[in-house]
């Protein structure tokens, strides 16, 4: 008998090893396949991403050369596109109102506008021409060392850091600044505006794509600066903004029941004492 039992436990023991090994083999072979099936998942969603990518850069560029003439817009208006979703977002997540981040492109389109419509008209170069010619008649320029170009020049650096100079001082003034803040102030103020004077007055614009493209793009930058500008004087709130994740309700119900429980409690715990 005992032979027989040590037979039939070998028996057992030789059909459990078979299953086991069969079940190793098929286990292999699915941790094959399913290697084969995650790779080919892997790939798939690797191209798929890649795809996108030379999608979304490629019709920046694309758009960038056939709209404004060059592919150098397409990659500065698909960085500040991408930076403006980001912002509304951002200032979302803060506790900010994403609306009046939104309300800044109001404020960018009519800079891109502006913009656009002084380029092309070239109105800068037109009074700066006729200013230099002024001059020249006026002072009998041609003995300078300079010619009637760099008058044309030289007029639009004065006037734009005039004007520039006069904004700064004035916004310095209100703003509470004095002495020599208000000093350096002016002096920076006419060092841009003087070189924006210059460029404008100096240049003749006659290529309407490249005007496009920089107005598009002062103006995507304006709506960041000012839509950043508007959502900060309102102010953020956190603590509202996330006010819905936290269980206000449940917890209110928890802290009722807790103390209906407790007076229950006190009240039986009297009965039993007899009290």
């Amino acid at each position: 008998m005992r032979d027989s039992i040590d037979g039939v436990r070998a028996a057992v023991m030789r059909l459990l090893s078979a299953h086991t090994a069969l079940l190793k083999a098929e286990l292999a072979v699915a941790g094959r396949e399913l290697g084969i099936i995650v790779g080919l998942a892997l790939a798939a969603f690797v191209l798929a991403v890649l795809a996108g990518i030379l999608l979304y850069v490629g019709s920046f560029l694309f758009f960038g050369e056939l709209l404004f003439g060059s592919m150098g817009w397409g990659i500065i208006h698909g960085i500040l596109i991408p930076a403006i979703v980001i912002g509304l977002i951002g200032i979302d997540l803060a506790g900010g109102q994403a609306g009046r981040f939104a309300l800044g492109s109001l404020i960018g389109v009519g800079a891109a506008v502006v913009l656009a419509a002084l380029l092309l008209s070239n109105v800068g170069n037109t009074a700066g021409e006729a200013l230099g010619d002024w001059a020249d008649r006026t002072f009998m320029t041609e003995q300078l060392p300079f010619g009637q170009a760099w008058l044309v020049t030289l007029s639009g650096l004065v006037i734009g850091g005039a004007i520039v100079l006069l904004i700064g001082l004035v916004g310095g003034w209100r703003a509470g600044l004095r002495g020599g803040t208000l000093v350096g102030l002016g002096v920076a103020s006419f060092l841009a505006g003087g070189l924006v004077g210059a460029i404008w007055t100096s240049t003749r614009y006659d290529a309407p794509d490249g005007v496009l493209g920089l107005s598009v793009t002062v103006g995507l930058v304006t709506w960041l600066v000012a839509g950043a500008i508007l959502a900060s004087r309102r102010g953020f709130d956190p603590e509202a903004r996330y006010a819905n994740l936290v269980p206000r309700e449940s917890m209110s119900a928890f802290e009722g029941t807790k103390a209906f429980l407790l007076d229950q409690w006190e009240r039986q715990k009297n009965r039993m004492m007899g009290r």
